[in-house]
């Protein structure tokens, strides 16, 4: 998809050079056709008022996703309730971040199924589904099996046994079992439901440090 694509929604400028990156490596991955879209870097406020941040928000023909953007070189290890960080010598541990993806998933599907545009589809809005990208290059990967769940790295890494799945399989890639089982997750006309749904929803240039 190009840049310039009007399937290709960038609602602020990336202010970190990592994250702009990240967001190129997707975007250069999705086909430009219906029913792919994307919206990058924006806000929006809750059913209980809370104010997040998404830093990417994909439709495609497998389905609708959250994606939180890491970046952090180094080393991963954790499972589903934390991770640990170890970059340079230094070493960091936070929550598993698919948890609060996950959170603001049911959040944004909460906000765009009250949007008219969702209320007049015909068909039932798709699941929301939290992703976890760890866009930095050479990171090594000891998750346990939990905690890499909905977790991806870059596409075209070299293989190995501490190689994430790549985000193109995450996004992109249905295997015969999905066909068999549901078939396209997302056709033309939800895809373009949830456009409007985010139009009426009022999504917002993200404001906040990440």
């Amino acid at each position: 998809m190009e840049r310039n694509s009007p399937r290709w929604h960038q609602i602020t400028p990336s202010e970190f050079a990592w994250e702009q990156e990240a967001l190129d490596h997707v975007r250069e991955l999705l086909p430009d056709r219906d029913p792919f879209q994307a919206w990058a870097n924006f806000e929006f406020i809750s059913d209980t008022g809370r104010v997040y941040e998404v830093d990417l928000l994909v439709v495609t023909h497998k389905g609708f996703f959250l994606v939180e953007i890491k970046s952090r070189p180094g080393s991963v290890e954790g499972n589903g309730g934390s991770w640990t960080w170890r970059t340079e010598g230094r070493i960091r541990t936070d929550d598993n971040p698919l948890m609060l993806a996950n959170r603001k998933a049911k959040a944004l599907r909460s906000l765009l199924e009250r949007q008219q545009a969702m209320r007049a589809s015909k068909a039932r809005s798709p699941f929301l589904q939290a992703a976890i990208f760890l866009s930095a290059e050479g990171l090594v990967s000891r998750l346990s099996p939990d905690g890499a769940h909905h977790v991806y790295g870059l596409d075209g890494a070299q293989p190995g046994p501490n190689t994430l799945p790549s985000i193109r399989d995450g996004l992109l890639t249905i295997d015969a079992e999905q066909y068999a089982r549901k078939g396209k997750a997302v056709d033309r006309p939800m895809s373009l439901a949830i456009g409007r749904a985010m139009e009426q929803a009022g999504v917002r240039p993200s404001n906040l440090l990440r």
